[in-house]
């Protein structure tokens, strides 16, 4: 709960910044293959471009096997999205990331893990306010939670490490930059 509240404040704090872009909403085609296994994957994606190099993404995530009763795993995490020289292309990495296990008890008793992701993706603009973002997520880059990830893809049919994902989205404009606002109260002849 404090952890939440702490990651609700650090946005809300962020969002005077001013983000060129908005905030973008998406969902994670790559959902789809959930027709083909035994474990649902899915993926709600909002993402805050502060500048053109650096954004926040806030991603929640639901991991369930499609039996009755059958445990599942929700995740959220606060990442940092760097983009080289403001090229589409991005680094994802993860700030804060936690999960939870429903219907079912690790070996030490808990059911929340906090974990690590990092991922590498390509945003595509789609006129008028459409975003295209395929991704390559990888679970523990670094091997520090490797018993949790072990024991996670022992409890689903289908959890895999490396992770491909096809986010799509719609753009919300946050604010205008002032510099815009001056242009267009000049050119229709208001006052700012």
């Amino acid at each position: 709960m404090k952890l939440g509240l702490i990651v609700l404040l650090a946005v809300a704090a962020l969002l005077p910044l001013g983000a060129r872009e908005g905030i973008t909403v998406a969902v994670d085609l790559a959902a789809l293959e959930s027709f083909f296994y035994d474990t649902a994957h899915l993926r709600l994606d909002a993402t805050l471009d502060l500048s053109d190099e650096f954004g926040l993404r806030l991603p929640l995530t639901v991991v369930a096997e499609r039996i009755r009763n059958a445990p599942y795993w929700i995740e959220a995490g606060v990442y940092l999205d760097y983009h080289p020289l403001g090229w589409p292309f991005f680094i994802s990495l993860s700030l804060a990331q936690v999960g939870v296990c429903g219907n079912h008890r690790f070996k030490d008793g808990l059911s929340t893990l906090f974990l690590n992701e990092m991922a590498f993706g390509w945003t595509i603009a789609i006129p008028p306010a459409f975003r295209l973002t395929p991704m390559v997520i990888l679970r523990d880059p670094n091997r520090l939670f490797e018993d949790e990830y072990a024991e996670l893809a022992d409890l689903f049919s289908h959890f895999a490490v490396v992770r491909l994902s096809l986010l799509f989205g719609w753009t919300f404009p946050v604010g205008q930059p002032k510099a815009k606002r001056v242009r267009s109260a000049v050119t229709t002849g208001q006052e700012t």
